[in-house]
């Protein structure tokens, strides 16, 4: 009776999906400027640090034919105001993705994420509160209380396929998103007292990509989105940018996409009439590694834009030039080094014409040398803003962090 019992828990292990799963933890000790800072109600003194608790759970389910992935991590932010006045304030992130292998050529693709608290690191305000930059103290106790508080949830349906056609490949989703504050502004705010109002919009994605020759790769890419704010602005716009893809060898190739974009500007008011735009576009994207001594272990990655761009906060629709650069170094045991450094101005002679924005980021990842669990971890992020509703002076602000990271790893269950 034993044998048989036994074949049957074998057949049914031996049976069942496969599970990969990794847990993670990491603890912060945040610095940063005033201007990042929020005021703690009733009292009007200015925060002094943060430490951050994030634990992080991801696993995969996977077949031959079904691949699930699910992705949960909650941030725990222990503010100190003074030190018998502590406060603390809990961020929420759910990532969840299916793939469906309906044959060979042809996978089907949900996704779905939410992301649900308060941003630790930028000071949006509510309706009732002053945004960018914070200048003035909270006084209402509601207004406090979700000001801050925002969702992001996006839940999309795609497929990827061939057609059965060598070296093709086409990539499509359509999804609907809604992204800002809980407590969003109603109606346009004075400049000075600016905050980011709600947005709910569908957004279609589409690329079809053909390997023409060994190194030569042509590309479609198709992106679109009608987003209606909370402010009751409307705008909506539609680009399409084929592009060429060229390997010089396997570790450098360059990407040039340039195209059109056709917008439309819905007034806020019913007796007007909305504005078509037509604006060109392009983006191109080099990808090489920086020789350092005799080796080559840094990537980098140079990257200029010219787009259509919603303004977050006063909703027009312009176009706007950016510059990227990124640097990434690779260790042993997932030691890594990445830099970001992006610059954005926009092109216009309307209100945004002195705008201007410089961000820097930096990131290390270093594992102890006495367990492969451990790592430490460094962030340092520091911008620079000039924008037209925020205020007539330049805004700069920055924080770092030190933390260390615990991170399991199993493989199938």
């Amino acid at each position: 009776m034993a044998l048989p019992a036994l074949a049957l828990g074998w057949l049914l292990v031996a049976s069942a999906p496969a599970v990969k799963y990794k847990a993670s933890a990491r603890i912060e000790a945040v610095t940063r400027s005033k201007l990042l800072t929020e005021e703690v109600f009733p009292k009007t003194t200015r925060v002094l640090n943060d430490i951050i608790l994030a634990p992080r759970l991801e696993s995969t389910l996977y077949t031959n034919l079904l691949e699930v992935k699910f992705v949960y991590e909650s941030q725990l932010l222990l503010r100190q105001v003074t030190k018998e006045n502590r406060a603390l304030e809990a961020q929420q992130s759910v990532y969840a993705r299916t793939d469906y292998k309906i044959r060979r050529d042809l996978t089907l693709l949900a996704v779905h994420t939410t992301t649900f608290g308060k941003f630790p690191f930028e000071t949006y305000g509510g309706a009732a509160e002053v945004g960018l930059p914070v200048n003035q103290p909270t006084t209402n106790a509601n207004a406090f209380s979700s000001g801050s508080a925002y969702i992001y949830t996006e839940t999309a349906a795609g497929f990827l396929t061939s057609l059965g056609i060598k070296r093709l490949t086409l990539v499509g989703t359509l999804g609907w998103i809604v992204n800002g504050l809980l407590d969003p502004p109603v109606r346009p705010l004075p400049r000075g007292s600016a905050a980011y109002p709600q947005q709910r919009y569908p957004e279609l994605r589409f690329q079809t990509i053909y390997g023409a020759t060994r190194r030569d790769y042509l590309s479609l890419s198709v992106y679109g989105k009608d987003v209606s704010f909370s402010t009751g602005n409307r705008d909506a716009y539609l680009q399409l940018a084929p592009g060429l893809q060229h390997q010089f060898s396997p570790l450098v190739d360059l990407t040039v996409e340039s195209g059109i974009a056709l917008g439309r500007v819905y007034p806020r008011r019913p007796d007007e009439l909305p504005e078509d735009r037509v604006m060109p576009t392009l983006e191109t994207t080099l990808n090489t590694p920086v020789p350092i001594g005799h080796h080559w272990p840094v990537k980098a990655k140079v990257r200029a834009r010219y787009l259509p761009y919603m303004d977050p906060l006063s909703t027009q629709l312009i176009p706007r030039a950016d510059v990227g650069l990124e640097l990434e170094w690779k260790g042993r045991r997932e030691a890594k080094i990445l830099g970001k450094l992006r610059y954005a101005h926009p092109l216009t002679s309307g209100l945004h014409r002195d705008d201007a924005e410089t961000k820097m980021e930096v990131e290390a990842l270093y594992p102890l040398p006495l367990s492969r669990y451990l790592f430490v971890q460094g962030k340092g992020t520091y911008t620079w803003l000039n924008h037209a509703v925020v205020g007539t002076e330049p805004v700069v602000q920055w924080y770092t962090s030190v933390g260390l990271v615990v991170r399991y790893d199993r493989g199938r269950l």
